[in-house]
């Protein structure tokens, strides 16, 4: 009989094998990952250059000195991101797969597996072409983020066998799509500050470099804006993405006071139209889409533009607002919204509290923090967190 089975050879499932194995107490490890090489989405994650965690994160300083053992060296970048110093994700999953192996942990691969049981001695594993038995079981098979890397949403499905509750699942660091066509802007990026409208009122906001896409909005701070798209237990998509709107503000660093004092005095200098009211402000696309939607004339002399006008187009720059149709989902997000429910966890070592010898660790738990590597050090701390409960506990 197996000691300790873990379900999934992604970020959390390997660090977890590592940590157990590392314990010194000679059990049984293994992990069974359904694509044919484990790491395939640990392997893509940050564009391939792998966000390893965050200076900000409280358990940063464990996480490096974990990588630091196992030989990876790390640069920290802007913003307190941590990254291999080579910028190469293959790097973070070869340490870890070569580690787990020296260890004496056995990866299986192309093994989906389609349940778990709990039976009186553990547990019964029943993946494709057979079945084992684990005094002890790790689920970490991700979330539904990313399906093109294995992510299916299987993990959830177990728990829920198991008598575990998973809460509203939904695709966040991702893009926000419009209900307004705004493809012809495709391409354009600004520096601005974002922010979410839930039935009128703002819930939320971030700053950075907004992207202009075929659908709507993207940029980091759109991601993690997206964090913030909550739809109520049982409530339509398209109802209540109905209830949403992102504004965009193009001049963060002026107020609305300021932005109509500026307005002003360039409808002051001699010579200038109405089209270049917004000259050298914003990108010429967007300078023609907000001019219009202002009811200005390109060619109408800057003078002559109504102080209504003004006032319209002062508050376009300052709040220019789209309603939301949906977001990026399933293929373009970074991470799950939603999952096992935290309160039926022991977040200090992962563990059930309803069945003794099952742990989760990862996306699969309802957690999702903000773009910069705080995912990847949730999975990184809840494994081995598990990893190490699992081996003291056999």
């Amino acid at each position: 009989m197996l000691d300790f089975c873990i379900i999934g050879g992604g970020a959390s499932g390997l660090v977890a094998a590592v940590a157990a194995a590392g314990q010194g107490s000679g059990k049984s490890v293994l992990v069974l990952e359904k694509k044919p090489l484990p790491g395939k989405k640990l392997a893509a994650t940050g564009n391939g250059k792998c966000n390893l965690t965050n200076r900000a994160c409280p358990g940063a300083k464990e996480t490096l000195a974990f990588f630091a053992s196992i030989g990876i060296f790390t640069r920290t970048e802007e913003q307190g991101r941590v990254y291999p110093y080579a910028m190469q994700a293959k790097d973070v999953v070869y340490a870890l797969v070569e580690r787990a192996k020296g260890l004496g942990v056995e990866i299986r691969t192309e093994c989906p597996v389609r349940q778990v049981k709990k039976i009186e001695e553990g547990f019964q594993v029943d993946y494709e072409g057979g079945c084992l038995k684990a005094h002890s079981v790790l689920i970490a098979a991700g979330g539904k983020a990313g399906p093109q890397f294995g992510s299916a949403g299987d993990g959830y499905v177990m728990a829920k066998a198991l008598g575990h509750h998973v809460t509203r699942l939904a695709p966040v660091l991702t893009g926000l799509e419009t209900t307004v066509d705004i493809s012809h802007l495709k391409g354009i990026r600004v520096k601005a500050r974002v922010f979410l409208k839930k039935d009128g009122r703002q819930t939320a906001e971030e700053q950075g470099e907004v992207q202009f896409n075929q659908d709507g909005l993207s940029g980091i701070c759109v991601m993690n804006l997206s964090r913030s798209v909550k739809l109520k237990p049982g409530e339509a998509f398209a109802e209540g993405m109905a209830r949403y709107s992102v504004c965009v503000d193009f001049l963060p660093d002026l107020d609305l006071y300021q932005t109509k004092r500026m307005l002003m005095e360039r409808g002051g200098i001699p010579g200038m139209k109405g089209e270049d009211l917004l000259l050298s402000v914003v990108p010429d696309k967007l300078k023609q889409e907000l001019i219009s939607a202002a009811g200005i004339s390109p060619r109408q002399g800057a003078r002559d533009i109504s102080p209504a006008k003004q006032e319209v187009l002062s508050h376009l720059l300052k709040s220019w607002e789209l309603p939301l149709k949906g977001t990026g989902g399933w293929k373009k997000a970074q991470c799950t919204a939603g999952g096992v429910s935290l309160e039926e966890i022991h977040m200090d070592t992962m563990e059930s509290k309803f069945v003794p010898g099952l742990y989760f660790a990862g996306e699969i738990i309802d957690y999702d923090g903000p773009c910069g590597g705080f995912n990847l050090q949730n999975a990184w701390e809840t494994g081995i967190k598990a990893g190490k409960a699992a081996a003291h506990v056999l």
